[in-house]
């Protein structure tokens, strides 16, 4: 019984590292059309920072939208023309709020959205 727990307790320790562990290689995908319902949320970019770093919050400017909010999610990396290839971001989360169609743009990249009710 006690190999047991121990097993149990080594599963839930990996367990629990594994996501920071794996969290540096989930690769941020830029999504330049959503639709979303009111109240659903997606991963829409990766704000990305010099590069080779990950961007400091003085760096990350979001705008204001009228169809939903935009927020900063969790690290990882993403595809940089601008770098050449892949570099540290973080993910950049809109959440439909408000029925409509929207426009806007990071970091020089346009997307899209349309929240239904």
């Amino acid at each position: 019984m006690k190999s047991q727990w121990k097993l149990a307790a080594l599963v839930g320790f990996a367990l629990s590292a594994m996501p920071i562990a794996a969290l540096a290689d989930t690769e941020i995908d830029y999504r330049e059309r959503v639709t979303l319902k009111v109240g659903q949320s997606v991963v829409v970019y990766g704000f990305r920072g010099d590069c080779g770093k990950l961007p400091t919050s003085d760096q990350i400017d979001l705008p204001v939208l009228k169809t939903g909010k935009l927020s900063v999610g969790k690290p990882g990396k993403r595809v940089s023309k601008r770098c050449n290839g892949m570099t540290p971001a973080v993910q950049i989360i809109f959440t439909a709020e408000t029925e409509g169609r929207e426009k806007f743009e990071l970091q020089g990249d346009d997307i899209s959205v349309r929240v239904r009710n």
